[in-house]
């Protein structure tokens, strides 16, 4: 527990009304008004930006992600000394022009790219013709006689202009629109055989025909309309990732376009300016938006992926590319047609087959119904195409390719990169998420909260001993014991023979006697009693901290006491888990007491205690024998036993890196981004497949009312357009 900096009342972190980061640590309120009042108080310097300034620094200004804006002219400061090397090689021109806009402006589309204004006035013409000519169709027997005579031209010619005019626009959007357009010249022959013949069922065909032929165009509008933001989305991706690159090497540095740069070749990129490759950072630190339309900064090192189309803030560097072109990460969307993994999608694939074969095939079997229920040949054919035309499969399926193609938009907005098309839909399977904590659910910075000496020790010598142990050691443990000694300025005693493994440490001190550091089963594991200090350890644990326990010859003698905070957006990372029916399992190498604290505060209630790094694969392994699709989430490379034990992956601040390992790779550290991997990719697929239903199910009633003769033909005309506009509707919100 700690005090309330603003009323003196203790506070537990984990329960904590309120933080604050000030000074580089952890400020805990009973509230937001004790926060507020501390505040005004007191003046600090806030890292996270609590108190205004008087005169804020000049940074680049974005919109929210939902309407990201062109990047501009960004100030920057003296190069750090450990940049001098690389700036060395850049020698941009005074006069160069600022980068090209910020995220999707242009057009790789749903669609095919659109004639120009001038030519696109002819089908506009044609559209309205149609629609006023179908029309027409159904009130002129309100004229009489001479009205009657008219219906037949007028509504061939109502058909025929609503063919010419899908053709001169070139809309086909999922294959199915020749399927519609076919069964118009299918029922046109019908209009046509029934009129020679003098039958009885001509006006109910032609009724049919005619708003057949305005319920094509105004469908096929109502298509172009919902995929023009998507289309205007990829071209924006396009655009932003079509850029100049500077590669350097021993010769000095030379300007390419993205597409040429090669696996292994090294770029720099300055302030201001786009990175271009997908990659790894060679040298350098600077500040960068990660990936396109990211809601915040990052801060990227030696080491540290980064994707195309993350763009330089502060600081340059240079980077090793991964991949380049049209193998990008954020390249995926704006690919052709065919390559495009919302296009790829198995309930898109199946919408599609049943637009192009199911379709064709309901309606050669409705009119051979027909023709088995007495119904001349003429009248079967009408029956079969206006048949056909109830199911309009191809609205049926753009509804489910629109759903898919949002979903993967808002995927990429979240810096999240599926593998391929199957990835994204075994992801949207998933029925167990794995989350590794630390480092994901938990900061992955613990700091020391209580250092208990025993047995005639001080806690600097604990500090002092604990410290030589893990010297050299890159668990977050041993960086905390480093930094606590550090700040008490407790030097590291001498030891020899010092032997780090996973879960503890041992050494000999200089008097020859054995000192061992680490959690209470390694202890046990190294023949060291610990009931000395199993109550404090049990209160620790209780309490959601960790505790390791350091002995010498045998005994303990001091007890550390370490916590680590819950990350921003743990919380509602896990509620949306539950939202979505995905069980959220916690595994941990932290104790059972500790681990359940932590898991009441987020709500899992299925937690794996205990579990070391080399043990995690199998534990993934045996979730998923009960049949269960399960998802890892976590850090490479410090969670890769999990992760590739997992039949999805989700690597965190993986993309950009050298793909092919894990099943989504995410540009950004927030867990509530790997979260929505998962999610999305869930919530299209139920979406998808509503929109699907919803779009056949009127077409399928009509289609068996006109087989059964109950129904009138202009009946199937209407429940296509009632399930085009639910379908799409659906696949909008």
């Amino acid at each position: 527990m700690k005090p309330c900096p603003a009323c003196g009342k203790p506070v537990d972190p984990l329960r904590a009304g309120a933080v604050a980061i000030v000074g580089g640590g952890f400020l805990y309120f009973c509230d937001a008004a004790c926060k507020a009042d501390h505040f005004t108080a007191v003046t600090s310097s806030v890292v996270n930006d609590e108190l205004e300034t008087a005169e804020p620094p000049a940074v680049a200004v974005r919109e929210p992600r939902e309407s990201p804006p062109p990047i501009a002219d960004i100030s920057t400061d003296p190069l750090p000394a450990h940049e001098a090397s690389i700036s060395a090689v850049i020698e941009p021109p005074n006069d160069a022009e600022p980068p090209p806009p910020s995220m999707l402006d242009g057009a790789e589309a749903l669609l095919p790219d659109e004639p120009p204004a001038a030519a696109s006035m002819l089908p506009r013409a044609l559209a309205a013709l149609a629609i006023a000519a179908g029309l027409l169709v159904i009130g002129l027997p309100l004229l009489g006689a001479s009205g009657v005579s008219l219906r037949t031209p007028i509504g061939l010619f109502a058909a025929a202009v609503a063919v010419a005019r899908q053709l001169l626009s070139r809309r086909f959007f999922l294959g199915g629109e020749p399927v519609t357009m076919g069964s118009l010249l299918c029922t046109s022959v019908s209009v046509v055989w029934t009129h020679v013949q003098h039958d009885s069922h001509e006006g109910g065909l032609v009724s049919f025909l005619g708003l057949a032929a305005a319920v094509t165009v105004v469908t096929s509008e109502l298509i172009a309309r919902e995929s023009e933001p998507i289309k205007r989305a990829r071209g924006r991706i396009r655009d932003r990732l079509e850029i100049d690159v500077r590669l350097v090497d021993d010769q000095g540095s030379r300007v390419v376009h993205s597409s040429e740069a090669r696996p292994g070749e090294q770029v720099v990129v300055a302030a201001g300016e786009a990175v271009g490759v997908d990659g790894v950072v060679a040298s350098g630190e600077a500040l960068v938006v990660p990936w396109l339309d990211a809601p915040n900064d990052m801060t990227k090192r030696e080491g540290d992926a980064i994707v195309a189309g993350a763009t330089v803030v502060r600081g340059t560097l240079r980077i090793t590319t991964t991949w380049a072109g049209a193998d990008r990460a954020m390249c995926k969307l704006a690919l052709s047609e065919s390559e495009r993994p919302d296009r790829a999608a198995p309930v898109v694939r199946a919408a599609r087959a049943i637009a192009n074969q199911g379709a064709p095939l309901v309606g050669v079997l409705c009119a051979v119904g027909a023709y088995a229920s007495s119904s001349p040949i003429s009248v079967a054919l009408g029956v079969g195409g206006a048949t056909v035309f109830a199911l309009m499969a191809e609205s049926a399926a753009a509804a489910v390719g629109l759903a898919h193609a949002r979903a993967h938009l808002r995927a990429q907005r979240s810096g999240v990169v599926y593998k391929d098309a199957a990835a994204f839909d075994r992801a949207a399977h998933v029925d167990v998420a794995v989350v590794c904590a630390r480092g994901t659910l938990l900061l992955g910075e613990p700091e020391i909260v209580a250092i208990e000496p025993f047995v005639g020790w001080d806690s600097q010598r604990v500090l002092s001993v604990a410290a030589a142990l893990v010297n050299g050691s890159v668990h977050p443990f041993a960086q905390a014991i480093l930094r606590a000694a550090r700040a008490r300025s407790a030097k590291p005693e001498p030891l020899r023979n010092a032997v780090q493994v996973g879960s503890g440490a041992t050494a000999l001190d200089a008097a020859g006697e054995r000192v061992v550091l680490g959690r209470r089963a390694f202890l046990l594991a190294e023949r060291v009693g610990v009931a000395a200090a199993d109550a404090r350890v049990s209160e620790l644990e209780a309490q959601g901290r960790s505790a390791i326990m350091l002995a010498a010859s045998g005994r303990i003698v001091g007890v550390i006491g370490l916590q680590d905070g819950l990350r921003v957006g743990a919380r509602a990372a896990v509620q949306r888990l539950l939202d979505a029916r995905i069980e959220p399992v916690m595994l941990s190498g932290e104790a059972r007491e500790t681990c359940e604290t932590i898991g009441r505060a987020l709500d899992i209630e299925h937690i794996r205690p205990e579990v070391l790094a080399q043990e995690r694969a199998s534990e993934v392994r045996a979730l998923a024998e009960g049949g269960n699709v399960v998802a890892v989430l976590g850090h490479p490379p410090i969670d890769d036993a999990a992760l590739g034990a997992a039949e999805v992956s989700v690597a965190m601040v993986a993309a950009g890196s050298t793909p092919g390992e894990w099943t989504v790779a995410l540009a950004s550290d927030d867990v509530r981004d790997a979260v929505s991997a998962l999610t999305i990719p869930r919530d299209a697929r139920e979406r998808a497949l509503r929109a699907l239903v919803i779009g056949l199910g009127p077409g399928v009633l009509a289609s068996l009312g006109l087989t059964l003769g109950i129904v009138p033909p202009f009946v199937a005309a209407l429940a296509a357009l009632g399930g085009a506009v639910a379908a799409l509707n659906l696949a909008r919100s």
